[in-house]
């Protein structure tokens, strides 16, 4: 047994993919016999899975100290008065004021490989931080071969300590409704185009919705559902985007949903669209692919290389392509039932319970020395 620190911010508030990461390994750990420390910038959320008596969670502060401060002050001196073994780190950064072995996950590195896509202050702030959390962990997890890859070449001389652990598909998620009522509750009735994450600007959603626009010419009933927050910088008019296609009554901006909103429109969804210029992992197609939903997505790594036997691939901004891809998913039963099937059986090699138990393993090895 060990006592494991964890920043758990990524917890608090809509859950990013970094949060679903950290909530499915957290729930695995449970069941380790290790004692588990989660800190908070405030408050805990309101979640079963911290009501595990393996797990201690830990509110630092009233929830408006800036993260820097929080990080560097508050969290190092609660987790030495813990006397955790291992500190984990699951987004990017870890404190580097604390002395205890840290383990930090990076998910990518866009803030380096995609500079503009982050205001000026926010990009070096990343840049630096993870420069410097490499440097102090002991072990850095990268959550694909591409990943690691990128790390290395940044980082060489982190190379012997970093470690490549996917992702899993999303095992605990609440039961869907049948095609026709989640079809019903949306009020669909033709074609349904579904787009999950939060909205970056290497993510294309411009040159989706112009294939969307083109679409419509042979799917005429066809529908688009965007569940993510918008945090693009430049910021993306994409109402402007809509008006000037004619696409407004045809495209939703959901914004974040919960678990059980998103189960009613993977039901109702008809293929999954990511496309992305760069991308360190691609959870959204993996639970695509677990809810037997067919998939286009891009060239781009590391989504071709994870995930290119079982969807088809486009180069993200040739609009021709995209509608050309999804129009075949849409037009060709063979085709649909080969890419479900494919596409479930890859998602069957990802598992939460794996990750865990690797992430765990790294986790001890530090623990140890």
């Amino acid at each position: 047994m060990i006592n494991i620190g964890i920043d758990a911010r990524e917890l608090q508030g809509a859950p990013t993919g970094v949060g679903r990461y950290l909530r499915n390994l957290v729930r695995a750990w449970t069941r380790s016999g290790d004692r588990l420390h989660l800190y908070f910038n405030g408050p805990a959320p309101a979640d079963p899975v911290l009501e595990d008596p393996a797990i201690r969670a830990r509110p630092l502060g009233s929830g408006r100290a800036r993260g820097v401060w929080w990080q560097e002050r508050l969290l190092p001196a609660a987790a030495r008065a813990d006397a955790v073994d291992v500190f984990f780190s699951p987004a990017y950064v870890c404190p580097l004021r604390l002395q205890t072995p840290r383990v930090t996950t990076v998910h990518d590195l866009s803030f380096f490989a995609l500079p503009r896509d982050f205001t000026l202050r926010d990009g070096f702030r990343r840049r630096l931080l993870v420069a410097a959390s490499v440097r102090a962990s002991r072990s850095v997890l990268a959550v694909s071969d591409f990943t690691r890859r990128e790390i290395v070449a940044r980082f060489p001389e982190a190379e012997a300590k970093t470690v490549a652990i996917p992702l899993g598909a999303d095992e605990d998620r609440p039961p869907a409704p049948s095609r026709d009522e989640a079809r019903a509750r949306l009020s669909v009735t033709g074609p349904l185009l579904l787009v999950v994450g939060a909205i970056f600007n290497r993510r294309c959603l411009p040159d989706l919705l112009r294939a969307a626009a083109s679409l419509r010419r042979r799917w005429p009933d066809l529908d688009v559902e965007v569940v993510g927050e918008d945090r693009t910088h430049p910021p993306l008019d994409v109402v402007g985007l809509l008006r000037g296609l004619e696409l407004e009554p045809h495209v939703r901006l959901s914004g974040f949903v919960g678990e059980a909103a998103l189960a009613v429109r993977y039901a109702a969804a008809d293929v999954a669209v990511v496309l992305s210029e760069y991308e360190g992992f691609g959870l959204p197609v993996l639970e695509a692919m677990a809810r037997g939903l067919p998939v286009v997505t891009s060239t781009a790594p590391a989504l071709g290389e994870l995930f290119g036997e079982a969807a088809l691939l486009v180069d993200p901004h040739d609009v021709p392509a995209i509608a050309a891809a999804v129009d075949r998913v849409l037009s060709v039963p063979e085709l649909r039932a080969r890419l479900v099937e494919r596409g479930r059986a890859l998602a069957s090699r990802y598992s939460w319970a794996e990750t865990a138990r690797r992430t765990r393993d790294v986790l001890g090895a530090a623990a140890r020395g």
